[in-house]
């Protein structure tokens, strides 16, 4: 993990412009905090900040070949190391690799590469930048072209900050920001852009030129469930043995749910192979939604305590006060981590940005089951036919009919902004724009090819908004974090496997328990999901409410032209009803959450 940035000017000499450079990489520092160091030539200024335990290679690292001169900023990690190493005749470190793999290879490096990473590479002889992002889009990397030449870092922070960069917010990015829709590539932030996962991007004097070099593609399922259960459990095997192929102490969140269960198994059976005798595991809860899950026999820590007796794990669980999510601060830390901008799913980002630091205080290299949901159909609110049939993206439709018709946490915003803004409108142009782009299916009934649609567009949009969320909130914290379940060749498979098979049961993610059956107990496999912590609570809601009430007698809050000030009035008038109402702190938090981002990086809204 670390964070990277980078500055192309073919116009004129940047060399001696090094504060602003440094000033974008010392952004940037939560993502290593150990080291900071900038590079400068005429056209190009490279910087990187580095965690030393994961990346012990100073850089931004310069490779002379002949009369070549290649520069490399690099974040990530490398799962093939050995074999690409074996390929190109060379032992070395990743940042080290990747270069000797662009020198062979050009801009055909990123097909050699199997790992979690972002890139920038300058070609000081051919004077052209190269960007890349992993197949998946673990590692976030964001770009704004500028009349001559281009910024790119890991965070949008780190553009926001250069002078070239005007902070706007325009109507589709206010949009962006308020709907949840996740469009890939987008930033929000007028002028800038994501590089999506699986894309390269050239620039050079002549121009820009955009490539996916993976996707998703679509293809006829011709195995049996035996067949397509013993493929399934060697591609996750496999993914989960090459993200523990170093010896750096990695620990495994377990919540005793099937996806963490199933991935500590395959971790402890690679690791026995080669002589380990046992993997840490931890399970993390806030106290009180721990005391209503035990009631309710739903709890994580007695299910994780099973799983760890099972698999004979060094297993630790760590409670946490919700006292902890209380107060401006977290919020404010959580909205620079997520990244830079408010998310409109309640206090649950705030929740995460606690159990993370509370995870880094105990490992630095953290593996998730994260993704499994996605990847085997645990979408949200499937049993609504209404769900399923909305000719939007389908978590959107989620909200709209269960939670909000414009959306999640939109509630207290000012009704003809809402008006203006067309967030179900907005959302549903998304939805069309991605199916265009959806590879074209082979046979299949219409019901396992409207869930096929449903599972392309989690696998893009909703996957694209988490992984933000996971990077950010990890990386704020120093924290790495590794998820088999988003490995391409896995992810690949399971795409085209029919509707049909993966709920062969009626269950969802069935076909993931068949998978799982000889490796976790019976227990977790029958195991009722337990939703995200959520639990009411009054001195929660008070200090939400206390906020609130600040916000609004502040005549210079930032937030206050954009919502309905009477109905923010009513949403936080009792502390009993707004701790009882998860869609009221929702939009309270949502309020609170833009206040925060408008008064701290203090975009001008064009609307």
């Amino acid at each position: 993990m670390a964070g990277i940035t980078g500055w192309v000017d073919f116009l004129r000499d940047i060399s001696q412009d090094l504060a602003v450079a440094r000033h974008m990489t010392a952004t940037l520092a939560t993502r290593g905090p150990d080291d900071e160091r900038v590079w400068a030539s005429a056209h190009a200024v490279l910087g990187h900040r580095r965690l030393a335990i994961a990346d012990p290679t100073p850089q931004p690292l310069v490779v002379r070949a002949g009369d070549r001169v290649v520069v490399v900023t690099f974040d990530g990690e490398l799962f093939n190391r050995a074999s690409l190493g074996e390929r190109l005749g060379l032992t070395g470190s990743d940042p080290e690799l990747v270069v000797a793999a662009y020198l062979k290879w050009g801009e055909r490096c990123v097909d050699q590469l199997d790992g979690s990473f972002a890139f920038g590479i300058w070609d000081e002889n051919a004077e052209e930048l190269l960007i890349a992002r992993d197949h998946i889009g673990l590692r976030p990397l964001y770009y704004h072209p500028t009349p001559s030449g281009v910024l790119f870092a890991s965070e949008p922070k780190a553009l926001l900050s250069h002078p070239q960069v005007d902070v706007v917010v325009d109507l589709d990015g206010f949009r962006e920001a308020l709907s949840f829709a996740g469009t890939p590539g987008h930033a929000v932030y007028r002028g800038m852009r994501k590089v999506e996962g699986g894309e390269l991007i050239r620039f050079g004097r002549s121009g820009m030129i955009r490539r996916r070099y993976w996707r998703l593609e679509d293809g006829e399922h011709t195995d049996d469930l035996d067949t397509t259960v013993g493929r399934i459990r060697e591609l996750l095997a496999d993914a989960v043995a090459r993200r523990i192929a170093t010896d750096d102490g990695f620990s495994i969140m377990l919540s005793g749910g099937l996806d963490s269960s199933l991935i500590t198994a395959l971790a402890s059976r690679a690791l026995r192979e080669r002589g380990v005798d046992s993997v840490r595991t931890m399970a993390v809860d806030f106290i009180e939604h721990a005391v209503n899950a035990r009631a309710a026999g739903t709890d994580d820590s007695t299910f994780a305590a099973e799983m760890a007796r099972h698999i004979g794990t060094d297993h630790r669980d760590i409670m946490l006060d919700r006292s902890l999510l209380l107060g401006a601060l977290p919020r404010a830390a959580a909205v620079r981590a997520y990244p830079d901008l408010p998310c409109p799913v309640g206090e649950m980002t705030t929740a995460l940005y606690v159990f993370f630091k509370a995870v880094a205080q105990n490992t630095s290299v953290t593996m998730m089951g994260e993704w499994a949901d996605t990847l085997f159909g645990a979408f949200l609110r499937l049993e609504d036919p209404e769900v399923v049939a909305r000719q939007t993206l389908p978590w959107v439709a989620s909200g709209q009919l269960h939670v909000r018709s414009t959306g999640l946490g939109s509630g207290l915003f000012e009704p003809t902004l809402l008006k203006q803004l067309d967030l179900p409108g907005y959302c549903a142009e998304r939805y069309r724009d991605e199916l265009a782009g959806m590879p074209s299916g082979g046979a299949e009934s219409e019901h396992d090819r409207r869930m096929r649609e449903i599972s392309y567009l989690y696998l893009r949009g909703w996957m694209e908004m988490g992984l933000a969320q996971d990077d950010g909130l990890t990386s704020a914290h120093g924290l790495r974090f590794r998820a088999p379940f988003a490995d391409p060749a896995l992810m690949q498979y399971v795409y085209t496997i029919p509707w049909s098979m993966k709920t062969f049961d009626g269950r969802a993610k069935g076909l993931l328990r068949k998978v799982a059956e000889g490796l976790v107990p019976q227990s977790i496999l029958d195991r009722p999901k337990n939703p995200f912590p959520s639990t009411p609570d009054l001195a929660h809601a008070a200090a939400l409410r206390e906020e609130a009430l600040a916000v609004l007698a502040d005549p210079a809050s930032p937030v206050l032209p954009l919502i309905d000030v009477d109905a923010t009035k009513t949403a936080v008038s009792t502390v009993e009803e707004l701790a009882a109402g998860w869609q009221s702190r929702g939009d309270v938090e949502m309020v609170l959450q833009v206040n925060t981002w408008l008064a701290d990086y203090r975009p001008r809204l064009e609307l």
